[in-house]
């Protein structure tokens, strides 16, 4: 039987035991009175003493009028400062909601957040002092992804809980598997948390998931409108009340004109099973076709990189990437486990909001790892153990770890096996799979007999490569970077980058990289569309970055000086109508402790800002952070294109390979002159 065969029978199979599957997790029916309570567990940290976010929720909560039977009980503690004279920082704090205002209820010795026997103990003492007939316990903070946790504490260094420390957590409390799950929502007011390794964590403990993909604001989720919606109607579903926390959010982004780019979802958790089978089969046909010799390891990863950049990604340097864009984005790897993807995803997300610069996000985030990243990537391994969602972890381990381990080769083996029950016959041997081997050479797949060689691309001529200048039958010229089809094949991006150049000619300062190419990925051909501008606000020229890349929209970063710190400015590129928008501003996680931010501005009439550049350190090969140019933005501001000063300019080729090198093509010469742009021959 051929792959393509094998795979297709696989398929059918496996679509059958995931509705078995799914089938098997539901638990019994809670019962159906009309009481609620929600356990809150608010980790100001740095939030609240900078901008008061944690405070600025308490006041929406204490806005709502609560019945009876809604509770809202709170721990609140992990902040240096509070907002308000009720919570200080010498204790953790719990506090109830009396029906129309917050009160404090207690005290408990100081203790990090970010500690699990912390949430543990809270949660604890809500199940046994605040019971109801539905539950949902809320947890409010930073957010990191499945490369990091959730709840950092400012006062312990930042400390966090884990996915692997939130699953101990609910063991302690209900085991393994309970047979009545304890919460109706497990919500995360929080960045990144909307994952799959979250679902598969949650999965036997809450019906619904509420969480982001995207970053959060500081200001959060809207718990007037949550908690009045509630109290209107007590007897609200958790699908019911997911709804309402998704619409009110976004409402309240709307009002405060930072919508853009939100995404909140409502991820039914009775369906894990079936997005876990899903994610299996991308993993097994993946291999499958590695095994098979359709596609080169590398080339493998190079490919899967390259759907990476045109899905939904999150919070630079977090990993995070829209699970249902990337399937979609890299269908030509594995086109039925894409398409079951897609089905599982449509069964799993029961309601969602996304901004108009997110519509590629379906509301399930996985992890993609960044080798520059190994804390990030270490973290995850123990979060995709902790969700028991392991299959795309074996996936990457090659890429990750040189080879694949024997837990990853036996998952692959009983994952075929538990098939091959519905009938399907797959000669393992035939494969030539046998255990991985310790101590072997880096690069190597061994626990499929070796064989499959990563290909090191630093000696292949990528850095320094040569570019042509090229006039085509319209006399335009352009630079072009000919690699050829099996250089392209390693490579996940290629984009291009430009240096502003002194009077003697000397690159000084980068004005950033810039994805205007047109791409001949299976020739190897690239080609700039240099036009002689460069992006700018109100005139003043900036520094810009390639944030994403969607067949509707490119997003660039610009960082700016805002009052004294650093922020990304967000800025769309709408393909269609060939219109930018400035969206929010981030602060840059140098400023945050490399956590995902939070703090977000939408720059208004009177702010003052400083463009930032970077100055080229010839002598020590490094770049400098400079500030340029300050001014204030205006009721009119907008970011457009300007023409460049006339003058010298460097351009070069940047290219990622699958493995997060990156190199610069040969630099060649723009000079800029009354308007007219001259490109100077690289090889003359």
């Amino acid at each position: 039987m051929t792959g393509k065969k094998l795979i297709k029978r696989l398929i059918l199979i496996a679509a059958i035991l995931s509705v078995a599957a799914s089938a098997v997790i539901l638990t019994p029916a809670r019962a159906s009175g009309a009481s609620w309570a929600i356990y809150w567990y608010l980790c100001g940290s740095d939030l609240e003493t900078d901008d008061g976010a944690a405070t600025l929720d308490l006041v929406e909560a204490a806005n709502a009028q609560l019945p009876d039977n809604v509770k809202l009980v709170i721990m609140a503690g992990g902040a240096l400062e509070w907002d308000n004279d009720a919570i200080g920082s010498d204790a953790l704090y719990l506090l109830e909601h009396t029906g129309d205002d917050i009160e404090v209820v207690g005290t408990r010795p100081l203790r990090s957040m970010g500690d699990p026997g912390t949430l543990r103990d809270f949660i604890q003492f809500c199940e046994e002092n605040y019971p109801a007939d539905r539950k949902a316990l809320i947890l409010w903070n930073h957010g990191g992804g499945s490369g990091g946790g959730i709840c950092y504490d400012e006062i312990y260094d930042m400390d966090f809980i884990s996915f692997e420390g939130m699953k101990g957590v609910f063991e302690s409390l209900y085991g393994r598997n309970p047979r009545a799950k304890p919460f109706d929502i497990l919500g995360f007011d929080a960045c990144l948390m909307a994952t799959l390794d979250m679902a598969g964590l949650a999965a036997p403990y809450a019906d619904y998931l509420v969480a982001s993909e995207e970053y959060v604001p500081g200001y959060g989720w809207n718990y007037t409108g949550i908690l009045n919606a509630l109290a209107r109607n007590p007897g609200m579903s958790g699908r019911d009340l997911g709804r309402v926390i998704c619409d009110t959010y976004a409402q309240d982004c709307r009002e405060y004109g930072v919508a853009d780019e939100i995404t909140l979802s409502v991820i039914d958790l009775s369906k894990v099973e079936l997005l876990d089978m899903a994610v299996s089969m991308m993993f097994a046909e993946s291999l499958l076709s590695i095994l098979n010799e359709d596609v080169h390891l590398d080339e493998f990863f190079a490919d899967f990189g390259r759907g990476v950049r045109k899905a939904d990604t999150y919070s630079q340097g977090s990993g995070m990437v829209d699970l249902g864009s990337l399937a979609a984005a890299n269908a030509n790897l594995f086109p039925e486990a894409a398409e079951m993807i897609a089905d599982a995803i449509n069964e799993s997300v029961v309601y969602q909001v996304t901004g108009p610069y997110r519509k590629n996000s379906n509301g399930i985030a996985v992890y993609f790892p960044s080798l520059g990243d190994a804390e990030g990537t270490r973290e995850y391994a123990k979060s995709s153990a902790a969700g028991g969602m392991k299959s795309l972890y074996y996936l990457y381990e090659p890429l990750l770890n040189g080879g694949m381990s024997d837990e990853g080769m036996n998952f692959f083996i009983d994952f075929v096996s538990s098939l091959e029950s519905g009938g399907v016959s797959f000669d393992l041997d035939a494969a030539d799979v046998t255990p991985a081997q310790p101590q072997q050479q880096p690069g190597t797949l061994t626990a499929f007999g070796g064989g499959f060689q990563f290909t090191d691309t630093s000696d292949m001529g990528f850095d320094d490569h040569p570019i042509e200048l090229v006039e085509d039958e319209d006399g335009i010229e352009y630079f072009e970077l000919n690699l050829g089809p099996q250089k392209a094949r390693l490579l996940k991006s290629v984009t291009f980058m430009l240096a502003v150049c002194d009077d003697e000619g000397i690159p000084v300062a980068f004005l950033g990289e810039d994805a205007d190419t047109a791409e001949d990925w299976e020739n190897g051909v690239f080609w700039d569309n240099f036009r002689g501008i460069w992006g700018s606000i109100d005139g003043h020229l900036v520094t810009m970055f390639v944030k994403s890349i969607t067949d509707e929209y490119i997003l660039y970063e610009v960082p700016l000086m805002i009052e004294g710190r650093l922020y990304n400015l967000t800025i769309a590129y709408d393909i269609e109508d060939g219109e930018y928008r400035m969206l929010t501003a981030r602060l840059d996680e140098s400023e945050t402790a490399g956590l995902s931010p939070r703090g977000e501005l939408l720059l208004s009439d009177g702010d003052v800002v400083t463009t930032v550049f970077h100055a080229i350190d010839l002598e020590n090969e490094d770049t400098v952070l400079f500030e340029n140019e300050t001014f204030s933005i205006s009721s009119d501001s907008a970011f457009e294109e300007m023409e460049l000063d006339d003058g010298y300019y460097v351009f070069m080729y940047l290219m990622t390979d699958y493995d997060d090198n990156i190199y610069y093509s040969d630099m060649a010469y723009i000079e800029i002159e009354d308007g007219y742009i001259f490109f100077h021959d690289p090889n003359a």
